[in-house]
């Protein structure tokens, strides 16, 4: 059993998701574009999430368990930064500062200690090929970070066991498939089957995820969808308890509350997903 506490969920969870966008405009900045954006997302881990590995050797750890950013150094010494001493916009100057040192010290050089997020953002706004510009306000919120230590370990553990069950059911797929990672826009675990070689996201596919929240779901839940569905698409029947998406986006969802109570919640995830992507498959075909 992996349950969620309802006290001060809703502050938690946005703000460690204002902490997760952090990292979309450093990995933009270093990191050479990738097909999906695949340059962009976190790694999973046990406590949190990890940076890709940055071009001199630097990675950056969410430690949600632990409540800090901690800045792992090219040289292996560490920088951390404290969830409860900060907010979103003064977590960006400190980590932005302290990569000025080493990984953005080229695009950071003459940057006053004003200008460290502008400089960035501008970098990237301006370098050939961007095509989506980024806004600083979404990197520069100054309310303190309101993250409940108790809520964001019980977080931490959720998404480890959903993401191990997402990553034995990938295990047992054919084709090409993308990795299962945690995309910072959205703040979603996410990974794609390709019904082709060609992986490519227009290209027919399955997604299977996990979000935390979204407009219309305040809790978190399971999700799954195929693209594209045909014309004379009609929903098949779901096992409970699954359920399509009543309204916007087309797809299935599994609320987590209805996962949570199991004795193996990676194991049922696992299992989940299995009978999901069946379904799909035969819609896809």
């Amino acid at each position: 059993m992996l349950t969620l506490p309802e006290t001060n969920w809703t502050s938690t969870i946005r703000g460690l998701h204002q902490v997760a966008l952090l990292m979309a405009p450093i990995h933009r900045a270093l990191l050479p574009k990738q097909p999906n954006w695949l340059h962009l997302p976190l790694n999973v881990q046990a406590n949190g999430l990890l940076s890709q590995t940055l071009p001199k050797g630097g990675r950056i750890l969410l430690d949600f368990k632990g409540g800090f950013v901690i800045y792992q150094r090219p040289n292996g010494t560490q920088a951390a930064f404290a969830f409860a001493s900060h907010s979103q916009a003064s977590l960006m100057h400190d980590l932005l500062a302290a990569l000025q040192q080493d990984e953005l010290d080229t695009i950071l050089a003459d940057a006053g200690d004003d200008a460290l997020l502008s400089t960035l953002l501008h970098h990237i706004n301006t370098r050939e090929g961007t095509s989506t510009l980024l806004n600083a306000d979404e990197f520069n919120q100054h309310e303190p970070l309101a993250i409940d230590a108790q809520v964001a370990a019980a977080y931490a553990n959720v998404l480890y066991a959903v993401f191990t069950g997402v990553a034995r059911f990938r295990a047992r797929l054919n084709g090409h498939l993308s990795p299962v990672v945690v995309w910072p826009e959205h703040f979603d675990l996410s990974t794609l089957w390709f019904a082709s070689g060609e992986m490519d996201e227009h290209q027919a596919h399955i997604n299977i995820g996990f979000a935390p929240y979204s407009p219309g779901y305040e809790r978190p839940y399971l999700y799954a969808y195929a693209y594209p569905y045909p014309q004379d698409f009609s929903p098949p029947a779901l096992p409970k308890p699954a359920f399509w998406n009543p309204q916007g986006w087309r797809g299935v969802v599994i609320p987590y509350a209805d996962i949570a109570n199991q004795n193996d919640v990676a194991a049922y995830v696992e299992q989940l997903c299995m009978a999901l992507f069946g379904i799909l498959r035969e819609v896809l075909a």
